[in-house]
């Protein structure tokens, strides 16, 4: 046996202290040609990877090593370690030489028409063996799809309104979540449903469902699972169809014949197939990090390996998204671990992915071509990501990020090179204390809206230094930014970043106390800066140019934090001769919107039930259209989670409906003091007493009601409201929801199409200790004359 030399100090400090009491460690060697019946030595090496991990164990205390020489090994499954493990280290010698692969070759080749070759695989008929991503003499081959390249469009709508944290206004049925009407001259009739697999774009994320069958007469694909979202929601209508014999359109294609059990390829020219080297994935993880909570795996390093080939399950389950995909390398319960130097590519889903895991590293590491995303990282603490290259990502699972964080705190992400993927280069998802760093991200957003070179919900982050270059909306939706800041986000910096050739380098959406310093965003075009629903943004020495003009969306939100920016802007060449910049650093202007117009509203068939059910909301009971509280009582453009409305009546009563979302209901402020605990206000103009008056109604969400005197009305009328006026809250899943039945004699009032009366609607949301109107009065909501109309229909 071979003892290594002592350990680096810098080795110490990562493995710990514990580690300082071991006198020496044992290398334990494997070879493609070796055999388990070995010494393990160089001169006489193990086979597998198993029997060296066993040796390893038996051997007692470490820091051990397995040294793997060059060559291909072929795992027949995952190679499990866990805490008996601990101290110890897997190294290609010399790296990335020596390539894991997580399937077996595919031999007995045959002739399959003049074109294709096919080969039987016992297990895939029967249902056993399923897999979409192959590796062809060390590369990842397309698989076979229709269109060649781009989407196909479907003619299935789904028009329901969706609100920003809320969801859809109604649920979606099973047929709008399964059943895909199509033009006939995209789908041929001799398609195999058996085969086929389709991914349905939405705005924001996919659904890569089977085909169940396809109908011809009605012209329709029917699905055997739901997608995520309704088909045809947010106008989006592309569409792909996967693994079919009329997708294999040109060579190097390949798909996986289920109905005859076989795998058919078209050989690029050149390629001789018997000689080439086909592997289909067999396991979903080829490594295996796995502790439990009280007993760690640690200071375990994976270093200079090449991985390649693992699958994915057979299809992800209704209502999982990319990022739930497992990683080829995966780590669970894990302690000052290190990945270092891998190249992992041709993987089904997700390349590496990491869960409670805790000061380890990911360095170095060549991570591409993947059918889901690159790294990921889930309930860590103090893990680093730093020196990677990742790209060609999503090749599957179109919503897949290249880096994903979620429900992590304390990490590193620094100096990585990101490009080449449908959605965002890094998408973190809630990880306070965090520095993104230096990072270079472009060309991603390539196929999917709504998403960035980096993407945050979160607070206390530091965005620092990063470049993002090359990133442009894809068609129409909700486009494709450089820096995003989305629902919640607060108390986070955006500093020495630069954007080049992104026109929209920035989006804060539904944040607050958030800054944006020392930047510098170039783009041969316009420039827009977006900060809807956002408050108390500073926006600091920044420097903006382009040829073009520069627009800011919700400026009001940005006003008084714009101090000291410099913006080049309206250079344009007249012939040949250059045009001086215009040079500006002042705030944009922050117009105020127009008044808004009558509301019309429509009359209900019966009462609607006052119950707080969004389905009922969205029922027929309730006709017409939600309305938004949007404006402050200044009249500006509100800030925080929206707020809906929606009204009707009958002859005994006006009856409104309010929802409230809220990004953090703990937030949320359940009492009855107006202007403190969250509730909504409800102004109408009546008569009282013969004379006109104001009423003026409140609901909480603790469900009490008042009826004030604050705007005229006398008391008596008002008590008299208070007693005939029905109203229930009711806590919601994104907030809660506040219903009103107001009976119009109660307000002197005699119902009648075309009676038009003045009103206004006023949320008060404790959580952005902020109003949400629906007309700004510039003093007092129950200012209803200067407010807008009600106008019965």
């Amino acid at each position: 046996m071979k003892y290594a030399p002592a350990l680096s100090l810098a080795a110490l400090l990562l493995a710990g202290a514990d580690f300082l009491s071991t006198a020496a460690a044992a290398d334990f060697y494997v070879a493609p040609k070796g055999d388990d019946a070995n010494a393990s030595t160089k001169d006489k090496p193990f086979a597998t990877l198993e029997a060296a991990r066993d040796a390893a164990r038996s051997t007692g205390a470490g820091p051990h090593r397995i040294v793997l020489t060059p060559g291909d090994y072929f795992l027949a499954k995952t190679l499990e370690l866990d805490a008996r493990d601990n101290g110890l280290a897997i190294e290609a010698e010399p790296a990335g030489k020596a390539t894991l692969h997580g399937g077996k070759v595919v031999t007995g080749w045959r002739r399959d028409g003049d074109k294709f070759w096919y080969a039987d695989l016992p297990g895939v008929k029967e249902g056993t063996w399923d897999f979409r991503t192959l590796v062809v003499n060390g590369r990842m081959p397309e698989r076979a799809r229709m269109p060649e390249a781009g989407t196909l469009f479907h003619q299935t709508a789904f028009d329901v309104p969706f609100i920003g944290g809320i969801g859809f206004v109604r649920e979606p049925t099973r047929e709008e979540l399964t059943v895909m009407r199509y033009d006939p001259k995209d789908v041929p009739e001799t398609l195999d449903a058996n085969n086929a697999e389709v991914t349905v774009l939405s705005m924001w994320t996919e659904s890569l469902v089977a085909v169940a069958r396809n109908d011809v007469q009605q012209h329709a694909l029917v699905f055997r699972t739901p997608c995520n979202f309704p088909i045809g929601c947010f106008g989006k209508k592309g569409y792909i169809i996967w693994n079919t014999r009329e997708g294999m359109t040109r060579p190097g294609k390949w798909y996986l014949d289920r109905t005859n059990g076989r795998l058919v390829y078209w050989p690029l020219e050149g390629e001789d197939m018997a000689r080439i080297t086909v592997v289909a994935p067999t396991t979903e993880n080829i490594i295996r990090i796995a502790g439990d909570p009280k007993k760690k795996a640690e200071r375990i390093t994976l270093r200079g390996l090449a991985i390649q080939g693992p699958t994915t399950p057979a299809l992800l389950p209704p209502g999982a998204r990319a990022y739930d995909l497992d990683g080829a390398l995966k780590m669970t319960n894990a302690h000052q671990c290190v990945l270092e130097r891998l190249d992992v590519s041709s993987v089904g889903g997700t390349g590496v992915a990491a869960t409670q895991v805790s000061d380890s590293r990911i360095a170095g590491c060549h991570i591409h071509h993947t059918g889901g995303g690159g790294a990921k990282i889930e309930g860590g603490e103090g893990v680093v990501v730093e020196h990677n290259h990742i790209h060609d990502v999503g090749l599957s699972y179109f919503g897949s990020a290249a880096i994903y964080i979620r429900r992590s705190n304390h990490l590193r992400i620094g100096r990585n090179e990101i490009h080449e993927a449908p959605y965002c280069g890094i998408l973190v998802h809630s990880a306070p204390e965090s520095v993104v760093q230096e990072n270079l991200i472009y060309r991603v957003m390539r196929t999917l809206h709504d998403g960035a070179a980096i993407y945050c919900i979160t607070d206390h982050i530091v965005l620092r230094g990063n470049v993002a270059r090359d990133i442009i909306d894809n068609g129409k939706g909700n486009g494709a930014f450089g820096y995003y800041f989305d629902q919640s986000s607060h108390d986070c910096t955006v500093e020495r970043n630069v954007a080049i050739g992104v026109p929209k380098p920035l989006q804060l959406y539904i944040t607050h106390d958030n800054s944006i310093r020392d930047n510098v965003f170039i783009n041969e075009g316009d420039i827009r800066l977006q900060f809807g629903w956002s408050s108390r943004i500073q926006f600091q020495r920044n420097t903006l140019i382009t040829p073009g003009k520069v627009t800011v969306d919700w400026p009001h939100s940005v006003a008084a934090g714009w101090k000291d920016n410099c913006i080049f802007s309206n250079a344009s060449d007249k012939g040949a001769t250059p045009q001086a910049f215009t040079i500006d650093s002042a705030a944009p202007e922050a117009r105020t919107p127009n008044r808004k117009g009558p509301l019309v509203i429509s009359r209900a068939a019966k009462p609607p039930t006052l119950d707080g059910e969004r389905a009922t909301l969205a029922s027929g009971a309730w006709p017409g259209n939600y309305e938004m509280l949007e404006r402050l009582p200044s009249r500006q453009l509100a800030s925080g989670g929206t707020v809906f409305v929606k009204f009707c009546w009958d002859d005994e009563c006006l009856y409104i409906s309010a929802m409230i979302n809220m990004i953090d209901k703990n937030r949320m402020a359940r009492g009855h003091v107006w202007e403190t605990d969250d509730g909504v206000e409800i102004s109408l103009h009546g008569v009282d007493a013969g004379k006109p008056a104001t009423f003026v109604i409140r609901g909480y969400a603790d469900g009490t009601a008042q009826s004030v005197t604050d705007a005229g009305a006398s008391a008596e009328a008002a008590d008299r409201l208070g007693k005939d006026v029905r109203y229930m809250s009711k806590p919601s899943s994104f907030g809660w929801i506040g219903e009103w039945a107001i009976p119009f004699n109660a307000i002197g009032l005699k119902p009648k199409p075309d009676l038009q009366m003045a009103f206004n609607v006023c949320a008060f949301v404790n959580e952005f200790d902020n109003w949400h109107c629906w007309e700004g009065t510039r003093g007092e909501s129950w200012q209803v004359d200067n407010a807008g109309m009600l106008m019965l229909k």
